[in-house]
């Protein structure tokens, strides 16, 4: 059956080229089936995976980074609260941006400390910098890469090395569009697969389960959400709990990225949004708003929406959830189900990959509407696919000699 996403895949080539639609769409519309693929090349790897990770588990005086920069950093907040309660690991989720600027703020002296770097080409200046940055603080660093890019800098940076392990994804989860999509969900869908490393026996049928749900995803969401960006909102507040709150804080990025700027957005976690930044919330803002399945979780939710609806807050409310059993009704007005038949049954804390599809489509479509291309929606140049202009300076020689030393730059 068509819906309006796969009605821009059959778009002739020279259109999708004239439009910005070469990439975005298809890199949205095939991300579902390469989940499995990510999970088998774990899962292939878990000897090595377990004994990469074994001085992390045994009850050392250690810690977790996981850190990215921009898309690649918000993989780390879906799975933060994984790494702690999987892996007893004490993680945080600290940018690229940051460890390059604030470095002594970040890692602690005597702390033996796992980084996790996430990365689609690995060859943006702080992917390497913040590397090399760590190396240089004093304290033992262990290097886990997760890229998309086997050719990028960041492999050849941390390959050879002792105690270091690069994963590299399936090509074509390296997006060529702007905007991260594939790239996220299945570094997203690697980085819960490691947290589960010790126990992996606990995902059997997990890759299946999940595939079905994007599928529904993909089948029912596109014509909603069209439906949706034909509505004149210029603001979006992305709301998520959990690991969820990750999928929010990415799903606010997408929608600015592919419409240019023009619709700003913002993100929070439910009860959050009660603390000031409501205010931001006008006629022209749509809300968005990913629920969970835990109900206890979902009680402050659902409180939260009452509240929305109470005050008559927003141009309109869509919600993502995994069935609508009725606590939703006269709260939303557009609903996307990935699970409506309660068929499987997958935990809040890995459903950010189903999640972000609603962001990501919310993106291409509104992008569409108002006349960018999601490709290249940027048409002044201020943002592109890999950062540039930047220059990571050494930290240590500016202390020690006042001297700016270049240590990676694009």
């Amino acid at each position: 059956m068509d819906t309006a996403l796969t009605a821009l895949l059959k778009l002739p080539r020279k259109a999708k080229q004239e439009r910005g639609l070469q990439y975005t769409p298809d890199e949205i519309h095939g991300q579902v089936d390469l989940w499995t693929d990510t999970l088998v090349r774990i899962e292939k790897r878990l000897p090595e995976i377990r004994s990469f990770l074994k001085p992390f588990t045994a009850g050392q005086r250690t810690s977790c980074i996981l850190t990215g920069a921009g898309t690649s950093e918000f993989v780390g907040y879906c799975v933060e609260g994984l790494f702690r309660s999987k892996l007893a690991l004490p993680t945080n989720v600290f940018s690229t941006t940051r460890i390059v600027t604030n470095p002594e703020d970040l890692f602690i002296r005597g702390v033996n400390t796992l980084m996790v770097s996430f990365a689609r080409s690995g060859n943006s200046p702080e992917s390497v910098g913040a590397v090399r940055i760590a190396d240089s603080m004093g304290g033992k660093v262990s290097h886990l890469v997760v890229t998309c890019n086997r050719e990028g800098n960041l492999i050849g940076e941390i390959e050879g090395r002792e105690q270091s392990l690069a994963i590299d994804l399936h090509r074509k989860t390296n997006d060529r569009g702007l905007a991260m999509t594939s790239s996220f969900s299945n570094m997203v869908v690697a980085a819960q697969a490691l947290a589960y490393a010790c126990e992996f026996e606990k995902l059997a049928g997990h890759g299946e389960r999940l595939a079905s749900c994007g599928r529904q995803v993909l089948q029912v969401a596109p014509d909603v959400i069209e439906q949706v960006c034909r509505l004149d909102f210029d603001r979006a507040v992305f709301l998520g709990s959990g690991s969820n709150y990750g999928t929010a804080i990415e799903s606010h990025l997408k929608l600015q990225e592919l419409t240019g700027g023009s619709v700003m957005c913002a993100y929070d976690t439910f009860p959050g949004l009660r603390h000031g930044p409501e205010a931001v919330i006008n006629d022209h803002t749509l809300v968005v708003a990913f629920l969970s399945r835990d109900p206890y979780v979902q009680r402050y939710e659902i409180d939260l929406l009452e509240d929305i609806r109470k005050k008559g807050l927003g141009m309109a409310v869509l919600v993502s959830c995994s069935n609508n059993a009725g606590p939703l009704t006269g709260l939303a007005d557009f609903i996307v189900e990935y699970d409506p038949g309660q068929k499987h049954d997958i935990s809040d804390d890995l459903t950010p990959p189903l999640h972000v599809i609603t962001g990501q489509l919310i993106g291409l479509f509104k992008s569409v509407r108002l006349g960018y291309r999601p490709d290249s929606p940027s048409e002044s140049g201020v943002i592109n696919r890999v950062v540039e202009g930047v220059r990571v300076y050494d930290p240590l020689r500016f202390r020690e000699r006042g001297s700016f030393d270049i240590i990676a730059e694009r």
